[in-house]
């Protein structure tokens, strides 16, 4: 089981409108900014099915543009990180796609983020309650819980993105 007490259920102090659109998304994000240390400068986001379907209705790609600038669960800025993604010079496109082949489950979304010669995919799901899981990284299956509380850089230290092949765009 997922839940590790009544607090991963309730969710964590969050900017709304839901718990598994939205603060675990943003957790998805964050780990990914301390995977490359930074935000990245570019990103291609594919949502799969609820996600992709939901995405501006719930705010999950303010979200997750939010978690990739570094902000909290509880930053009042994400609700404006489409603007602050531009000013921080961050390109990024999103993709919709109806299952994930990687992980069956209906908040799930694949992310490629590219920081000056380092490049990660990462594969996470927002299991609700604020509560997710990366299930992949660069190809390779991992099971990662992220809770609003964790220390993602302490996760994140263990994982190195891989290095870019040539100058290939992502």
């Amino acid at each position: 089981m997922e839940f590790q007490s009544c607090f991963d259920i309730i969710g964590p102090i969050m900017v709304g409108p839901s718990s598994s659109h939205t603060a675990g998304v943003v957790s998805i994000g964050k780990f990914i900014h301390e995977l490359l240390g930074d935000y990245p400068k570019e990103v291609k986001i594919v949502f799969y099915d609820s996600f992709a379907e939901t995405y501006q209705g719930h705010g999950t790609d303010k979200a997750l543009l939010g978690g990739l600038l570094g902000m909290d669960t509880d930053d009042s800025r994400i609700k404006n990180s489409l603007e602050w993604a531009k000013e921080n010079g961050m390109q990024y496109e999103i993709e919709f796609e109806s299952c994930c082949e990687y992980f069956d489950h209906p908040n799930t979304t694949i992310v490629t983020a590219k920081r000056g010669d380092c490049v990660v995919k990462v594969g996470g799901a927002s299991l609700g309650g604020g509560l997710s899981k990366i299930f992949m990284i660069d190809d390779d299956m991992v099971s990662i819980r992220l809770s609003a509380g964790d220390d993602f850089s302490a996760l994140a230290s263990t994982y190195h993105p891989r290095k870019k092949v040539m100058d290939k765009a992502i």
